[in-house]
């Protein structure tokens, strides 16, 4: 039997093993690093592009809160014209008066009593020569110019 010799030397190749090992434990510790200083970087770079992003964000948020609440005021404003209008209508049909009709008979109620007092004063101070007739409207209607007659005198 032949004898094959093996010149193996372990402890050249733990030796090497263990450099390998210590040079990848190395790369991991330096990507960390890489990583760890790069990604601060990365970090407050991400910041600063998400400020505009984030001032954009609000001008539309107001823009479109704003439209919004215009919106709702315009909306708010048909709905209190509609039920304004409905409900006279409602209380025209039932006979009911509205403050509407009441503002309108005041006011003729008082141009009526200012027109009476008129005529009142008129009538106390003398005949007039002219008399003026008014529409419930207030209106001038027809005026009237008393013919002055003379008394004729007959002989017989």
């Amino acid at each position: 039997m032949s004898q094959i010799t093996v010149g193996i030397n372990i402890g050249n190749v733990v030796g090497r093993a263990l450099g390998a090992g210590r040079t990848l434990w190395l790369a991991g510790v330096g990507a960390v690093a890489e990583v760890g200083e790069g990604g601060l970087g990365m970090f407050d770079r991400l910041v600063e592009r998400g400020r505009p992003v984030e001032q954009r964000g609000k001008r539309l948020v107001d823009a479109v809160t704003g439209r919004a609440g215009r919106t709702v005021r315009g909306a708010g404003r048909v709905l209190q014209d509609t039920v304004g209008h409905e409900s006279r209508g409602v209380l025209k049909r039932l006979n009911v008066m509205t403050s509407e009709d009441v503002q309108i008979l005041s006011t003729r109620i008082q141009t009526l009593s200012r027109k009476v007092d008129e005529a009142v004063a008129r009538r106390e101070a003398g005949p007039a020569e002219v008399v003026e007739i008014v529409s419930p409207e207030g209106e001038t209607a027809a005026i009237v110019i008393p013919v002055k007659t003379t008394p004729v005198k007959t002989t017989l």
